[in-house]
């Protein structure tokens, strides 16, 4: 590796790393760059059915299968990001890949709360990720550095990201744009620039979109839409998987828009591994796919498939597109 700072990926769930980088973070490493990925929540959300087992310490029932869930996610990003030839430890200082540990969908509660939020569905109160071993969720950012987990409250996620920012010293950070339809996606933007000004970290921030503005309320049907080709336009939702097309802008009332900061600023080609139309070859197309919780392609009885499978796919294009925020 060169002397070269670190590049830094900074994403709120599980997948976002895929979807939005894989193309830069491989280019980075071509380059003989290091690059850290960090992973803001675990992805974790209420699921139907029941487990014995007490994963990582939360209670039988939903509880542990929301944790379940979180591990699973966790280790398809390792999956994932081992593609890539990056590499997970147990030890923050040279892992290439980090777990914040923080429950999905709270980002921007728990930023808000001056006290710990107890509305996690994992009902652990805590931070928690994937260790090596199945059950213990000792993976967790705060618990590898300092042996005990954050809680989930502002003061331990500012300080969480800060410390992530100030272990990796980079000198470009890429993350979700501020209007990001995931809430998700929009506190961890407003958490990595408010970690990186008050740090002063010398690093160009580069920006990109996983769902667009506004469509926080209406995900699935917008996993329809954008990225294109929508899926009305497709006889199936492989056929969304287009290496050689460009992203287009998403669509709005009367047109099509990027959002309120016009088009992204730069376009970086992905490599010529993203660019196979062969889904089995198709770099960037395996990389996402090792998402396999999030991937639903079995047709339903009336023929329809979940929105998700056409979605991941449409992430398959000739560029990645981010806007830059400041250095």
């Amino acid at each position: 590796m060169t002397s070269r700072p670190p590049l830094l990926v900074v994403v709120a769930h599980p997948d976002d790393e895929a979807l939005g980088f894989a193309g830069v973070i491989a280019r980075a490493r071509a380059e003989g760059r290091r690059v850290v990925v960090a992973v803001m929540t675990n992805g974790d959300f209420r699921s139907r059915g029941r487990l014995p087992l007490r994963y990582a310490g939360a209670p039988r029932g939903w509880p542990a299968r929301v944790a379940y869930l979180g591990l699973t996610r966790n280790r398809e990003t390792v999956a994932a990001m081992s593609l890539l030839g990056l590499q997970w430890s147990l030890d923050p200082a040279t892992s290439d890949i980090v777990f914040l540990g923080y429950p999905n969908g709270a980002l921007q509660t728990i930023a808000a709360s001056a006290e710990p939020w107890l509305g996690d569905a994992s009902q652990l109160h805590r931070t928690y990720a994937a260790d090596r071993g199945l059950y213990r969720g000792e993976g967790d950012f705060r618990f590898r550095l300092t042996g005990r987990h954050s809680r989930l409250c502002a003061d331990d996620l500012a300080e969480d990201v800060a410390t992530l920012l100030g272990l990796v010293q980079p000198a470009d950070i890429y993350t979700h744009a501020e209007f990001d339809g995931h809430p998700d996606h929009a506190a961890t933007y407003r958490l990595v620039q408010r970690a990186r000004t008050e740090l002063a970290v010398a690093a160009t921030v580069h920006t990109t979109l996983i769902h667009p503005e506004g469509t926080e309320l209406r995900m699935a049907e917008s996993a329809d839409e954008w990225p294109n080709p929508q899926a009305k336009d497709v006889a199936t939702p492989f056929d969304r998987l287009t290496p050689l097309l460009e992203f287009e802008p998403p669509p709005v009332a009367g047109g099509f828009e990027w959002g309120p900061l016009g088009a992204p600023d730069t376009f970086v080609d992905v490599p010529p591994e993203m660019l196979d139309p062969d889904p089995r070859r198709n770099l960037k197309w395996q990389v996402i796919a090792r998402h396999r919780s999030q991937i639903a392609c079995k047709p339903e009885r009336s023929g329809a498939y979940h929105p998700s499978c056409g979605y991941m796919r449409a992430f398959v294009k000739r560029h990645e597109f981010f806007w830059l925020r400041g250095s």
